[in-house]
């Protein structure tokens, strides 16, 4: 059942629940939203409140020392992460990032509700990313997540969340480059 929430001075509806990754066992916070679109018409999106944390290759922790993925979630390259979300999910589009955005405030203020101290449930945590050669950086300042569009052969998409600010990026970088990844439910 979907509860009645406040967030960017307006109300949406919403519903936390668990998913179990049968691949290892580990616990996701989830949160349901409903989505109002336009003319009346609404739909429900499914969201990982949490980093995933699914080891495949292409994969690491921050540091390579793995306290840090008991935290904030493994960090992916592009096609690992499109390979580490459970069977009926997805790495979310940059138009599902955006219908996310819009319901907290659109992408100027967005971030200040998507943090773990926002109203969203989202608990976006600031992971960092990693750059080749196991150069990693930024953990607890900024945040990295994949969209799932490939710009071109060894580029896609990412959306960016920095530290003290609400607003969110997005940007295209190298699809070699570790980020943290979130993973969208599929819904009819």
């Amino acid at each position: 059942m979907l509860a009645v929430a406040q967030g960017a001075g307006k109300e949406f509806d919403y519903e936390e629940g668990m998913f179990t990754d049968a691949r290892d066992g580990k616990q996701y916070q989830t949160i349901t939203f409903e989505i109002e679109l336009k003319a009346g018409i609404s739909v429900e999106r499914t969201w990982l409140a949490e980093n995933l944390n699914f080891n495949v290759p292409g994969s690491y922790c921050y540091d390579d020392e793995p306290a840090y993925c008991s935290r904030f979630g493994r960090l992916y390259n592009y096609e690992a992460a499109k390979e580490a979300c459970p069977e009926g999910w997805h790495v979310p589009t940059i138009k599902e990032w955006n219908t996310l955005f819009k319901l907290f405030g659109g992408v100027h203020e967005a971030g200040t509700h998507l943090t773990p101290d926002g109203d969203s449930h989202m608990n976006m945590l600031y992971g960092g990313f990693a750059e080749p050669g196991h150069v990693f950086k930024d953990i607890t300042i900024s945040g990295n997540w994949w969209d799932s569009e490939a710009k071109g052969n060894d580029t896609a998409g990412i959306i960016t969340l920095g530290k003290g600010t609400g607003e969110i990026a997005h940007q295209v970088i190298g699809n070699y480059h570790r980020l943290s990844s979130r993973c969208v439910k599929f819904h009819n």
